[in-house]
């Protein structure tokens, strides 16, 4: 319970609490309207006054990191469930919870002692840690249990369900006490409140962040974020299998190679061999086309016949006398030695051709055996660039195949993963399916508390709770038949509020209030109004808890409140208006 609500703000309007029914008012006048909390009369600023006092987070855009109220504190009186605690907290010390009494008990507690003023204090992160422990049973050393990890229920996100808050646009579902609330947070938490099994719905986020991250690897694919499309594991598999082969043959074919130091002077050296081999061949052409011309000469080569000299003689009518038939043989004689001479000449010419033409082929038979010793050495070796170039080919190949690879583990992974997802989310199923029927009691008082509570706002229509387990975890659904801009919606965050009120206070767990802003009531019929108050009443009144309401004083004063409701006990002392600058609950109106 709260006890009261106090600032050093000498203007503050201090607002004191008692058990059952509190409702603060809010005076109007004609034509005002509510607008941001530190423009309006701060009906709506006081519930932020009270999570500010229990451990909500301070940002710079904090309400009460404001020039006006920077340097001014808050206190919180409290009794939950017979422990009576008072503490202080100011904006420009969010981080400090000042304890001002009732703190002697828990001598367990981190405290710490301001050194100019000699004020204790404990950390805010520990003051949320004290409260999660006496209000939800969370455990007091969160470092040495499963509360520690991300994405278990809160304190924090527990409390919000009993004090609404408009700043979070809480009243937009009744499972979720925030809009932006995610669905592990509310399906984890309302399991805790519930008391069904909350590590369910635990064990069912991390398969989303399962689902989540494989979600991003295949938006990553299809990106290109890893060059190229991963493909199906059953296409990588026959690409892997022959890459990884091509990098095996050539592996084997560079363990084989052997680099001679000459590869490449042996290499020039069998292109000269060739060229001087094909010279030695043009020149043996040459040679055996002069040869042969010798030897027809040699044949041709023969002296004419002296007989037709003297034929010719006597045909010109010329006697030849005694002594130049003497000179014509002598002629004759001397023409014979030249032909003589010219053959041997022809037959020693024809001799040296052959000669040459034998050194030619054994020059060109040489040759050849070198060449061929050379081709060998060529065959059997490389050179080191050809090697360099072997190893570029195989790393290459070596990379491609484990980059193939690599894509083949991935898509294995894809496909793996996501059978092992709808595997691990069925047994999740089955699991919450189990709890349901384990709990049975347990959900069928819940549905049965809400149904009533629906019953007792409404006599012409038909509401019910649904608890359901499903693939996706536990779906807490309210719903009340007819139109849902007529304040019904607004209605069912009532019931599920009231219900966890009534089941938390009943095993003394939760803070013993429900707060309800004016704003879960707009566009709500004043009938469901009174009667929402009713059961308000009936469930806090004289059971140590406490509803309470804000609400503006000409609403408040039309509704046709049953007899059990006394109007003056259910209002507050404290008096907020809209009329004058000093009539909200600061004292005056922010800049």
């Amino acid at each position: 319970m709260i006890v009261s609500i106090g600032s050093s703000l000498d203007s503050f309007k201090r607002v004191l609490f008692h058990e059952g029914l509190n409702v603060l008012l809010s005076d109007t006048h004609p034509g005002a309207s509510e607008k941001h909390t530190r423009n309006s009369a701060g009906k709506t600023s006081l519930i932020e006054i009270i999570h500010f006092l229990l451990g909500a987070d301070c940002r710079q855009d904090s309400l009460f990191r404001s020039d006006e109220l920077r340097e001014h504190s808050f206190e919180g009186e409290f009794n939950f469930w017979g422990c009576a605690i008072s503490i202080e907290r100011t904006g420009s010390e969010p981080s400090r919870i000042y304890l001002l009494h009732g703190f002697d008990e828990h001598a367990d507690l981190p405290i710490q002692t301001e050194k100019q003023t000699e004020r204790q204090y404990i950390s805010n992160e520990n003051w949320k840690i004290f409260l999660g422990n006496i209000l939800f049973g969370l455990p007091a050393n969160l470092t040495t249990s499963i509360f520690c990890e991300s994405y278990t229920p809160s304190y924090r996100s527990m409390i919000s369900y009993f004090a609404r808050r408009q700043e979070a646009r809480a009243f937009s579902s009744p499972e979720r006490q925030a809009e932006k609330q995610q669905r592990w947070d509310w399906q984890e938490n309302l399991s805790y409140l519930f008391d069904l099994d909350w590590k369910i719905p635990y064990e069912f986020h991390k398969i989303r962040l399962r689902e989540k991250a494989l979600e991003e690897l295949r938006r990553a694919v299809r990106g290109g974020a890893f060059g190229e499309f991963i493909g199906t594991a059953a296409e990588l598999r026959s690409k892997v299998t022959v890459a990884e082969k091509q990098a095996e043959l050539r592996k084997t074919q560079l363990e084989n190679f052997r680099v001679h130091d000459s590869y490449n002077d042996l290499s020039a050296k069998a292109a000269r061999t060739k060229t001087e081999m094909q010279s030695l061949a043009r020149e043996a052409i040459s040679l055996r086309e002069r040869l042969n011309h010798l030897e027809h000469a040699l044949e041709n080569e023969t002296p004419p016949d002296p007989r037709l000299l003297e034929l010719v003689y006597q045909a010109a009518g010329i006697e030849l006398p005694g002594v130049a038939l003497k000179r014509l043989n002598e002629v004759k004689r001397f023409y014979e030695s030249v032909i003589e001479n010219r053959r041997l000449h022809l037959n020693h010419e024809i001799e040296e051709i052959k000669s040459h033409l034998s050194n030619n082929a054994l020059a060109a038979s040489r040759l050849d055996d070198e060449r061929q010793k050379v081709l060998k050495i060529l065959e059997s070796h490389g050179a080191l660039e050809d090697f360099i170039d072997l190893q570029k080919e195989l790393s290459y190949l070596q990379a491609e195949a484990a980059a193939l690879r690599e894509r083949f583990k991935a898509a294995e992974m894809l496909e793996g993963e996501k059978t092992q997802l709808d595997i691990d989310r069925g047994n999740l199923h089955r699991r919450l399916q189990q709890d349901f029927r384990e709990r049975n009691s347990t959900l069928d008082h819940a549905i049965l508390l809400v149904s009533e509570l629906i019953s007792e706002l409404y006599d012409d229509r038909i509401g019910r709770f649904e608890i359901a387990a499903t693939e996706t975890g536990p779906e807490f659904k309210i719903s009340i038949e007819g139109d849902r801009g007529g304040g019904i919606a607004n209605m069912e965050i009532f019931c599920l509020d009231m219900a966890l009120l009534k089941i938390n206070s009943k095993k003394h767990q939760g803070p013993g209030f429900l707060i309800h802003d004016s704003h879960l009531f707009d566009g709500v019929d004043e009938r469901q109004i009174s009667r929402a108050l009713a059961l308000g009443a009936q469930a806090t009144g004289g059971k140590r808890l406490q509803y309470i309401v804000t609400m503006n004083s000409d609403i408040f004063d039309r509704l046709p409140l049953p007899d059990t409701i006394d109007r003056e006990t259910a209002v507050l002392s404290a008096r907020l208006s809209d009329q004058t600058e000093t009539g909200g609950l600061f004292g005056f109106r922010f800049g």
